[in-house]
């Protein structure tokens, strides 16, 4: 997340990208957005290819709502859902999105926070955290006290563990049994994987 110039003064730009490719599944995104100096959605773009199938999913304000635009298959589709002050675009394996959340949940620690996830016509959904104690990691060989929260969005429980300046350095998702780790990050003592299903594996 980066500060940029576009049409609101004081706003920032967002740009990010990535591909995963996984056991049934082989994905690839790139976003772009921008955010006014109070951190709420100006306009998100989300272009992603799954399996071989280009998506597209525009999102902006439009009053006391979210204008979504989304192309999927060949067709197009429209929604209007509600927009609360405090709402976090959140695109699988996106790690700016969790940027993104630690800094808003700093400039408005007791203002709940919601999640908008571009599945289907777009889903709104609270975030919850939940500070948990501090651990020790390594970042590029230094040693360096991290910050641990527990996130939840829907039914999924992810496990946050970010700098003192509110960077994310990983993402678990036990029950998933999968991590999105920052590179040249190393938890000193990582996580236990859940009861009965196999190890995480770690993704940069």
């Amino acid at each position: 997340m980066k500060q940029g110039q576009i049409a609101t003064p004081s706003a920032y730009t967002i740009v990010s990208h990535g591909s995963v490719t996984l056991q049934n599944t082989k994905f690839s995104f790139s976003n772009s957005g921008s955010l006014n100096s109070n951190l709420a959605i100006l306009q998100e773009n989300l272009n992603g290819i799954v399996n071989g199938s280009a998506v597209t999913f525009a999102v902006r304000p439009a009053g006391s709502n979210f204008a979504i635009d989304i192309s999927a298959d060949g067709r197009s589709y429209r929604n209007s859902i509600s927009s609360p002050a405090q709402t976090v675009f959140f695109p699988d394996f996106d790690m700016s999105s969790y940027d993104i959340l630690l800094r808003l949940v700093a400039m408005y620690p007791d203002t709940p926070v919601s999640a908008l996830i571009p599945k289907q016509t777009g889903i709104l959904s609270t975030a919850t955290l939940s500070p948990q104690a501090d651990v020790q990691g390594t970042l590029a060989g230094k040693a360096i006290s991290v910050h641990h929260t527990s996130l939840t969005i829907g039914s999924v429980v992810s496990e946050l563990y970010f700098s003192p300046r509110n960077l994310i350095l990983e993402v678990d998702v036990p029950s998933q049994t999968f991590a999105i780790v920052r590179e040249n990050f190393q938890l000193q003592q990582p996580p236990p994987p859940p009861p009965n299903q196999a190890p995480a594996t770690q993704q940069q």
